[in-house]
């Protein structure tokens, strides 16, 4: 075997070449260890590593012996007749390679060569590698020879060629000499020369060493040596050591501290208004010093928790015992350490990086209890210029853009500073400096501080106090952006940002109405218009920027919302902030000042407008605000802008004018469409004439993926889902193309997308029915399709778009192709269009379960596309040939759930939903589920109930039912029965069932009747003749609904099973149809839902109906009652269906249920239960869609029928308020259920699927009384103010 290269003179050569090469990278190490580890890892940092003669030979041998077993490996594969996994294959040919007889032959061959010649090298080390002759005279540096490394006893191992060699280190008597020879007793060139050796050495192992006193003592002399080359070359020492960490960088930076500390004790400092002269030698010396503490301090933190806590505690305590030095008290005016500091470090970035961390922030903040003077400095530059204001505003003008103009760049660096502007900067680090102390809680303990000047301490609270009115600025925004950084204004808004953006600091400092009162001031003298008072444009934007961060927090937005301590229950909220600063929006939108030319820029109005937005974009906030009418103001403006911009494309060179006019109507659509963050808003945004403008805006910024705003981290999703949960809002997203794009998402995850595009990775095969991959394309599907209305505006009369044939890519655009596509999937073509059948409708299904959670979606596609019948029939197709037996697969499943979800109504423990995937029973068989193809369902999924028994009369509530009214009061008689109905509901279900729940309801409705501030109606009579009744039509929708009713309640046993109470059913709908109907008015929409009468099953008067035991004309009297009461526009949804209520709310097709009820239930939850808004609006979903779906249909499906009246007699007995106060109760009873869900990324199917388990209104009445104590002041008035949004 020829060894080329790798054997002889040849090989010591390549050898000693390659070791050669190492010397620049022992150098910069300071360990054997970290020498060792560098060389282990050569190849990978060396970029000349395989240029290296023994590295080209080694690589050319190991080819020429490798190769040929290469090639021969994928012949033996070929011919085993067996594929392994790829990882096997590779293993098992490294193996083979390794332990093959010509691989070992050449590792011992190698070995025996190597040991050859690296003794050879070793024996003569000194004369081969020049040792001894470094740098001149290089005395006392012996090689420390390592001996050879084997992995066995006959031969080196391949793998541990880099760990051998030696590695030149110094002996302890050179470092000695050195040291001497720093002496400031040697003559200049002698300590100059010993200068250059010890740059050439290890800092770290130079500190760890027996002379490293001695040096220190000489290196304190070299660096104040006036010899400006002497002192550059301990600089560079010094650099050297930094730019090497280790543990013992600390005794480096504890010298460069005490130099510093010695000069400013044993020097005489210039005079602060004399400046700082960069042409001074001492002057630039402490300059490089400082700046080679600084950015030290800057990087230190990086290695805090490499070294020992010592490493960091030295570093913090010459840090702070440097700073914190004073002048003697007879010359506190001259320099100090900190004004060096922040000449460097204006920004106090190295003390916001040092209290990042916590490992450092305890160490340092226990230090500045004992060097609290840099506390007390900083608080003391703060409270004077806040005091004094000692530089006028020209100056510190003239101070900023100077700062602007500082350069690194040698031809315009600055040579001076003046006094002014190092007092300026000191003042800018003090700032940053306790802007950062006041972030953290030990902190502020610190405080108050004690001033020489000042009689008494100074709080958190007074230094904050101070600093507010530094904000205040005269002249206007420097067209410098620079230069508009260093102004005082600037700064102090840059701090106090920080501090407002964190919740706890921010209540802690900000949420006091001093401080706010101050803030405001500006405000409120521009609302005033005195001339000689107003504030600049520059000083409102800082205003409002502060306002902006303030709003972002919870505690923050209150305190603007109502003042401190106070709450949405507090009287005298008409003075808080948000009035304030409302009034001055809408003053500067509509410019209603005495004089035009007072008028703010739009760049100010649109800084306030988006503060009170972030008002009213919560359900408090447009509470507070709704009196000063913005969105109509905004809209005013809108419309006026669009006007002239028209105007404005019409002549000629306006280009910049349209582009700034864009720019205002963005802004001012953008504020508007956040109207749309809650329901009432909604109905407010629609009333303006903008909603389907505002909507496309919405999606303009949804498809480029952006925040809603610069203070909110959520995207658009919660605002799409509000605004789709309305008929109109549907159809404006439709018009947009959102819901197509949509569509094509989800069709690309599930499917295939619009373009064909190599997959190189195969999908991963999906173990759930709905694969992650897809979930979030479903969420978002099931988000827009949970409400009635959106659902009736996109199916309503529109038929499925089959086809004979589909193309493999042809992507469904439209819902209706979707349900065709995916859920009805009825012929082979369907089938054959799918690239994965079984997963694809598995979607659909799971899809089409949730949305026949809405009772009325439900009825609304069973009675238009039969699917009830199409799943019967794949059942059937299922079914084993001349057998009972059904195939259980999962879309068998599937179908199982939803024919037995869709077929019987029922509460918690009034039916039995089948699974939906297979589970071991008790005896660990696996039990399929009963599956069936044709209806009735099996009688397991049907729970047997008691039938209803008759309500005791013998307690108190029913005898008083029983007594004469005499001449009692309404109001009187009306509290009495209310008293003693909770007093009956907290003593249990057993007294508040039967009969009893009846009389009440119907006693109450008479009573009210007679009360002015209840019937809010006029009671009209009925005009419908009998044939008139008999000809009323009723929608295939209503007709399924009634069948449905019907079989609820044949299965409750409150009614008959006969055709009788069908035809009674039937009568009543008809009857309340007609009544209804001649009480509506002609609408002129474009929206299919204020077609006719309401869409919709009249769920209300089903359960009106049942409650009666089917008795048509005792169901009719009480509606009819009913209906003159405010009452019943909020539990009878059919009741203010275009009917009775303003133009302008009509035409939205929103009812009073969503913009008041629902809008009143977020306001709540704001206060009582924020958890659970925060998972909501985590989700993309909002309480308001799903109270909504639970008040539409009466709690069916979600409680059990007792429940249900209870809820009904709850509302109409206590209040319509009741309604929110239950929806509450319920949120706060699933709270726990919807954080759960929330993490799954489940919520909305969870809410809409799963029945209220364990919830009764009765066991929640006392809960319901609390909140009825505390909001039917605010939320009952609302309510019955029925006919203003």
């Amino acid at each position: 075997m020829t060894m080329r290269g790798l054997e002889g003179d040849d090989l010591k050569r390549s050898l000693k070449e390659l070791i050669i090469s190492w010397e620049p990278i022992i150098r910069d190490t300071e360990s054997f260890d970290q020498a060792e580890d560098r060389l282990v890892h050569l190849e990978e940092n060396d970029e000349n590593f395989h240029k290296h003669d023994f590295v080209k030979a080694l690589k050319r041998k190991l080819e020429e012996i490798l190769s040929p077993l290469i090639e021969e490996e994928p012949e033996r594969n070929s011919m085993a007749g067996h594929i392994d996994s790829h990882e096997s294959q590779v293993n098992s040919f490294i193996d083979r390679i390794i332990e093959s007889k010509e691989f070992t032959d050449f590792k011992l061959k190698l070995g025996k060569n190597m040991n050859d010649a690296v003794e050879t090298l070793l024996a003569s080390f000194n004369e081969s590698f020049n040792i001894g002759r470094l740098s001149g005279d290089a005395e006392g540096v012996d090689p420390l020879k390592t001996p050879m490394i084997t992995d066995d006893e006959e031969v080196s191992s391949f793998n541990s060629l880099y760990d051998q060699g030696s590695v030149m280190l110094f002996n302890q008597d050179y470092l000695k000499t050195i040291a001497e020879n720093l002496s400031k007793t040697k003559n200049p060139s002698v300590r100059k020369e010993a200068m250059q050796k010890l740059n050439q050495l290890i800092s770290g192992e130079i500190v760890h060493n027996k002379y490293w006193v001695q040096l220190r003592k000489n290196l304190l002399d070299i660096l104040a040596d006036p010899d400006e080359q002497i002192s550059e070359l301990s600089f560079k020492f010094i650099a050297k050591s930094f730019s090497h960490a280790s543990h013992y960088t600390s005794q480096v930076y504890v010298l460069l501290a005490d130099f510093l500390n010695t000069q400013f004790k044993s020097t005489s400092m210039n005079f602060v208004s004399k400046g700082l002269d960069f042409t001074n030698k001492f002057t630039v010396k402490l300059l490089k010093a400082f700046r080679l503490m600084v950015e030290f301090q800057q990087e230190a933190p990086n290695y805090w928790v490499r070294y020992p806590l010592t490493y960091m505690d030295e570093i913090v305590q010459s840090t702070l015992n440097l700073i914190t030095l004073q002048p003697a008290p007879s010359q506190q005016s001259r320099l100090m350490p900190l004004h060096f500091v922040a000449v460097l470090d204006p920004k106090a970035l190295w003390f916001t990086k040092w209290m990042h961390g916590n490992y450092c922030r305890s160490e340092l903040l226990k230090h500045l209890k004992q060097y609290k003077v840099i506390v007390e400095t900083s608080v003391k530059y703060c409270m004077g210029f806040s005091n004094t204001h000692r530089v006028s505003h020209e100056s510190l003008s003239q101070i900023s853009e100077e700062f602007s103009k500082i350069s690194i760049k040698e031809e315009d660096k600055r040579l001076y500073y003046t006094g002014a502007e190092l007092e300026y900067i000191l003042l800018m680090h003090s700032l940053h400096f306790i802007g950062c102390l006041l972030l953290y809680e030990k902190g502020r303990a610190l405080f108050p501080i004690k001033l020489k000047d000042r009689q008494a301490p100074v709080s958190v609270f007074q230094l904050l106090k101070a600093l507010v009115p530094l904000i205040r600025e005269t002249g206007e925004i420097a067209t410098n952006k620079k230069s508009n950084a260093y102004r005082i204004s600037s700064l102090v808004t840059e701090v106090l940002k920080s501090l407002c953006s964190t919740e706890t600091i921010c209540s802690i400092c900000f949420c006091k109405d001093e401080i706010m009162q101050e803030l405001l001031s500006p405000v409120e003298q521009y609302l005033d218009e005195a001339p000689d008072q107003l504030p600049s444009e520059t000083t409102l934007l800082h205003i409002a920027d502060i306002l902006c961060v303030i709003a972002t927090s919870t505690n923050g937005r209150r305190q603007l919302l109502y003042g401190e301590g106070k709450e949405l229950l507090s009287e005298n909220k008409s003075s808080s902030s948000a009035h304030l600063i409302a009034k001055f929006t809408r003053k500067a939108l509509l410019n209603k000042f005495s004089n035009s030319s007072l008028a703010p820029s739009n760049a100010v109005t649109g800084a306030y407008l988006y503060v009170c937005r972030q008002l009213y974009n919560t359900c408090e906030g447009l509470f507070l605000l709704s009196q000063y009418e913005l969105h109509k103001c905004i809209v005013d403006v809108w419309n006026s802008l669009q006007k002239e911009k028209q105007n404005t494309a019409s002549s000629f060179g306006k280009l910049d004018k349209e582009t700034y006019m864009d720019l205002w109507s963005a802004t001012l659509q953008d504020n508007l469409l956040n109207f749309a963050s809650t329901a009432k808003g909604i109905l407010l945004l629609h009333q303006t004439g903008a909603f389907n403008e505002c909507v496309r805006y919405m999606y303009s910024r949804y498809e480029k993926k952006l925040q809603v705003s610069k203070c909110e981290k959520f995207g658009y999703g919660v605002m799409v889902t509000q605004v789709a949960a309305t008929a109109a809002g549907i159809q404006a997203l439709q018009s947009t193309g959102y819901i197509k794009a949509l569509l094509v998402e989800l069709w690309s995850s599930l499917e295939c997308g619009p373009q064909d595009v190599p997959v190189f990775t195969p999908k991963s095969w999906p173990i759930d029915p709905v694969d992650r991959s897809s979930q979030k394309h479903f969420v978002r599907l099931v988000n827009i399709l949970s409400a009635f209305p959106a659902v009736y505006e996109l199916l309503k009369g529109e038929p499925l778009p089959s086809k004979e044939v589909y193309s493999l890519r042809e992507i469904p655009e439209s819902i209706m192709a979707l349900i065709d596509r995916l859920i009805i999937v009825d012929s082979s073509a369907k089938i054959h269009s799918l690239f994965n059948y079984e997963q694809s409708h598995t979607f659909g299904l799971r899809l089409l379960s949730v949305m026949v959670s809405c009772l009325d979606t439900f009825l609304l596609i069973e009675s238009q596309y039969k699917f009830q019948e199409f799943l019967l029939q794949e059942q059937e197709m299922n079914r084993v040939e001349e057998s009972d037996f059904i195939i259980v697969d999962v879309l068998s499943l599937e179908r199982n759930y939803i024919l037995v979800k869709t077929f019987l109504i029922g509460g918690p423990s009034e039916r039995t939903l089948p699974l939906r995937s297979l589970e071991n029973d008790r005896t660990e068989i696996v039990k399929p589920p009963a599956l069936f193809s044709s209806y009735p369902i099996p009688k397991e999924y049907q729970p047997n109930i008691a039938g209803r028994a008759a309500g005791r009369q013998d307690n108190e509530l029913s005898k008083f039912l029983s007594s004469p009214k005499a001449d009692k009061k309404p109001k009187v008689w009306l509290d009495k029965c209310r008293d003693l109905f909770v007093k009956t509901l907290v003593a249990g279900s057993e007294h508040s069932k039967g009969n009893t729940l009846v009389h009440v309801m119907e006693q109450v409705v008479d009573c009210q009747s007679h009360m002015q501030e209840e019937a809010v109606f006029h009671l009209f009579d009925f005009t419908g003749t009998e044939s008139a009744i008999k000809n009323y039509k009723l929608s295939p929708l209503q007709t399924l609904g009634i069948k449905v009713a019907i079989r609820y309640g044949i299965h409750l046993k409150v009614i008959s099973a006969s055709s009788e109470s069908t035809e009674n059913l039937t009568r009543l709908m008809k009857l309340t149809g007609c009544f209804l109907k001649q009480q509506m008015k002609s609408l002129k929409s474009s929206l299919r839902f204020l077609e006719g009468t309401y869409p919709g099953f009249d769920w209300f008067t089903a359960t009106i109906f049942l409650m009666y035991n089917g008795n048509t004309e005792k169901a009719w009297h009480f509606l009819h009652h009913l209906s003159a009461l405010g009452t019943s526009g909020y539990i009878w949804m059919a009741r203010l269906h275009a009917a009775l209520l303003p133009n302008n709310i009509l035409s939205s097709g929103m009812s009073p249920l969503f913009s008041s009820t629902a809008h009143n239930i977020e306001l709540l939850l704001q206060t009582e239960l924020p958890l659970v808004v925060s998972a909501f609006k985590m989700s993309g979903y909002t309480p308001s869609q799903i109270c909504m779906h639970w008040l539409t249909q009466c709690f069916w499906n979600y409680l059990d029928w007792l429940d249900i009246m209870h809820y009904v007699v709850i509302c109409v007995v206590l209040g319509v308020d009741y309604q929110i106060y239950l929806c509450v109760a319920i949120l706060k009873h699933l709270q726990e259920n919807i954080l759960s869900h929330m993490q799954d990324q489940d919520l909305v199917i969870f809410l809409m699927e799963e029945p209220i388990k364990n919830f009764h209104p009765i066991d929640e009445i006392k809960y319901m009384k609390q909140l009825e104590k505390k909001y039917r002041k605010i939320v009952l008035p609302d309510m019955m103010n029925i006919s203003k949004p």
